[in-house]
């Protein structure tokens, strides 16, 4: 009887359910500004049934493309979300992990960022 209440109650930090989350990217693609070299895209994500996640990008590098951390939060909606580094002529992919587990598990959602030249 004990083991069937423990599983039904489940672990304390572990998701009680299998972990979604989705990311989005705005404007998409960004316009860069006469005279500017880059533009903002605002990078928000949102996750359900995750204890722990995590936002990278892989983007363009002088030595070829790089994955590195953007974010490490469940969720994002506000200015510390930006990403004003985006060239024209680049992608870069922001993938939403999760980390539940301690470890980078399975990818939630993704989008990729381009620029235009608002000229």
């Amino acid at each position: 009887m004990l083991i069937g209440v423990l599983g039904a109650i489940g672990l304390p930090g572990r998701a009680s359910a299998q972990a979604s989350g989705t990311i989005t990217a705005s404007p998409n693609p960004c316009v860069i500004a006469r005279r500017a070299s880059t533009c903002t895209s605002q990078i928000n994500w949102s996750t359900e049934g995750a204890t722990q996640a995590r936002v990278f990008v892989l983007g363009p590098h002088k030595s070829g493309p790089r994955e590195s951390e953007f974010g490490n939060s469940l969720t994002c909606q506000s200015e510390r979300c930006r990403a004003p580094w985006i060239k024209k002529k680049s992608s870069y992919v922001f993938t939403l992990y999760d980390y539940s587990s301690g470890r980078r598990g399975r990818a939630l959602a993704s989008v990729t960022v381009t620029a235009k030249d608002g000229r």
